[in-house]
């Protein structure tokens, strides 16, 4: 009896632990979820942006049903936020108050017209995914090419999202394949060829992914250390998709609904 009482009270505490940790920003259901490096919290659907205090204060919103509803947005150079709209092959900079910086550049016009990703690739290039012809394209900010490289795949990869460290590496993920890493410039570092991978983040010594409702930590070899993988020690929930920024885990759930957990 009295371990059924202890079993019992402890099971009390983490379900109010828990519910502690989670935080509703809102009830408005989002998409996509990422962060700048300052800690801003953007959140988006259809075709409309918000930004948000850590806190869950909602600071800005951006919104032009013109350009169709949002594919992905970067918000990794704070300075300069990519809102891409593949729909119509349109990318929109915006400074860090969501105002636009110049005008649209449109892929369409450049007879750029099978590029279904986009990201920074520091302040003044942005990286490019050509999905029919395998190609990562880096260009300047006027869409004038700088770099073009085939990525060789044997087999077909159609990778579903593409993330950028600045002047560092690219990670593009295919769910079915798994996550490609690729310098700066295209060159083929490694793989991680784990089909069922749903959702991840890249940093500059790990990428952080999502398979099966678990986050797994990949972390790059070094001269001092050899590539690991572990499981991250989180109690989640039926997440769809992510990003972790100073020990907080921000995440989009199955009804699209945004949540936050301090680990």
């Amino acid at each position: 009896m009295r371990k059924i009482l202890l079993l019992f009270l402890f099971s009390v505490a983490l379900g109010s632990i828990n519910a502690q940790e989670r935080l509703f920003f809102e009830e408005k259901p989002y998409e996509r979820v990422t962060t700048d490096n300052q800690g801003v919290v953007f959140l988006f659907m259809d075709a409309s942006l918000d930004t948000y205090t850590p806190e869950g204060k909602l600071l800005r919103n951006f919104s032009n049903p013109t350009w169709g509803d949002i594919t992905s947005v970067d918000a990794g150079i704070t300075s300069k936020i990519l809102v891409f709209y593949r729909g119509n092959g349109t990318i929109l900079l915006l400074n860090n108050e969501l105002a636009p910086i110049g005008n649209p550049l449109q892929l369409f016009d450049n007879f750029m017209m099978t590029f279904s990703l986009a990201a920074m690739g520091n302040p003044n290039k942005i990286v490019l995914w050509d999905e029919n012809n395998q190609y990562l394209l880096i260009t300047d900010l006027s869409l004038k090419p700088i770099n073009w490289t085939h990525v060789a795949s044997p087999g077909e990869f159609q990778p579903t999202d593409m993330q950028v460290v600045p002047e560092h590496r690219i990670a593009l993920l295919d769910t079915l394949r798994g996550i490609w890493l690729l310098d700066f410039y295209g060159t083929f570092e490694r793989e991680i060829p784990i089909p069922g991978i749903t959702a991840m983040q890249l940093m500059k010594d790990r990428v952080i992914y999502l398979k099966d409702n678990t986050l797994y930590k990949y972390n790059f070899p070094t001269a001092y250390s050899p590539m690991s993988i572990e499981a991250l020690d989180i109690n989640l929930p039926k997440i769809k998709q992510f990003q972790i920024f100073q020990n907080t885990l921000y995440y989009i759930d199955t009804d699209n609904i945004p949540y936050k957990i301090k680990f």
